[in-house]
């Protein structure tokens, strides 16, 4: 029987030292008998004793049993000059078999200007020596041909999914013109969220996060809720649309950040549905397609839309999104999506 690993960064002997998303996807592929290959990095400390950590733990990857099967989560922030090239070396020495579940595509997302070569080095090398990619959706699928990647390679996973103990069942959600933001409220990097003000005055916003500014946000239909932490956060949303949104303004996903949501599954919609709320989402954004589909939200060109839009949709309606969007849920929180795309290609080898 074929060896299966996954790369688990352990920072400074601080377990789950990744994001939400990536710690999930850790924990689903354990829980589907694929073991973790920890790499143990320190951060603190002397700097030079720190790098030479570095080098001395992704060295380890080309230790791995030959022929062997690893998920490596995409990309990996740190030491990300030396991570992929190790990664290129450990393949062909020892026949490894790489699975790259990406979580961003940054030369695509073109966040990080100053890391942009590196970037695109990582993401062209990955697309070179992948021999499974779990994509995000079929934007994300077709944005990988193009790039040379064959396409019996390549897994759509749908959706994130979000292990949380909150179940939606036992939740009471409430028929409102409200829309809810959870996540960060700098209008620096968010732009679109200083805009906010100037929504329709019927449009009732909760916000969810670090960085709120009321000095900024002065509008009097923008509730701040405060911050909580992401396993919180699914609780405490009980009414209206979670928004997916990104940005430079409120009339249209547009700059950098807003264009990548044309190809990637943002952790946020996840937040949202795992909540068991639906959602309102740009109309171009690559998820507003599984939205549509399973009949779990709106879709909007421009976010004061949202008013006429919400103004046709009778609490029946409403309430039948709700519904749908709790089935979605409870897949979502039991770690489903995934481990759909796990057990497919399992069934490969």
């Amino acid at each position: 029987m074929i060896n299966k690993y996954y790369i688990n960064i352990q920072l400074d002997e601080i377990n789950n030292a990744g994001s939400k998303a990536v710690n999930d996807c850790n924990q689903i592929l354990k829980n589907n008998g694929v073991k973790p290959y920890t790499l143990n990095i320190k951060k603190s400390g002397n700097k030079y004793l720190s790098i030479l950590n570095k080098m001395i733990e992704f060295e380890k990857i080309k230790k791995i049993e030959k022929n062997s099967l690893l998920f490596v989560p995409h990309p990996i922030y740190i030491n990300k000059k030396y991570y992929i090239d190790i990664l290129k070396k450990a393949k062909e020495k020892r026949n490894l078999k790489l699975v790259f579940l990406i979580h961003d595509l940054d030369s695509l997302r073109k966040m990080f200007p100053e890391s942009d070569k590196e970037f695109k080095h990582i993401d062209d090398t990955m697309y070179g020596i992948a021999d499974y990619v779990i994509a995000h959706n079929r934007r994300m699928k077709d944005y990988l041909i193009d790039k040379g990647v064959s396409p019996d390679k390549i897994y759509e996973l749908g959706i994130f999914d979000y292990l949380t103990d909150c179940e939606t069942e036992s939740k009471t959600i409430k028929y409102a013109k409200t829309l809810n933001i959870a996540g960060n409220l700098d209008t620096g990097k968010c732009k679109y969220i200083k805009e906010l003000n100037n929504l329709k005055k019927d449009i009732q916003v909760n916000l969810y996060g670090p960085n709120y500014d009321e000095n900024v946000l002065n509008s009097e239909s923008i509730h701040y809720k405060g911050k909580f932490p992401s396993d919180e956060i699914p609780y405490l949303l009980d009414e209206g649309f979670g928004l997916v949104w990104d940005g430079d303004g409120i009339n249209g996903c547009s700059g950098n950040t807003g264009e990548y949501l044309r190809y990637n599954n943002p952790h946020k919609l996840s937040l949202y549905m795992v909540s068991g709320l639906p959602v309102v989402i740009w109309s171009k954004a690559a998820e507003a397609e599984f939205v549509i589909n399973n009949k779990v939200g709106v879709v909007v060109d421009d976010i004061n839309d949202f008013n006429d839009v919400f103004d046709k949709i009778d609490e029946k309606t409403y309430y039948e999104m709700v519904e749908n969007t709790k089935k979605i849920s409870e897949k979502m929180r039991n770690g489903k999506y995934l481990e759909q795309v796990i057990n497919d290609i399992l069934t490969t080898l």
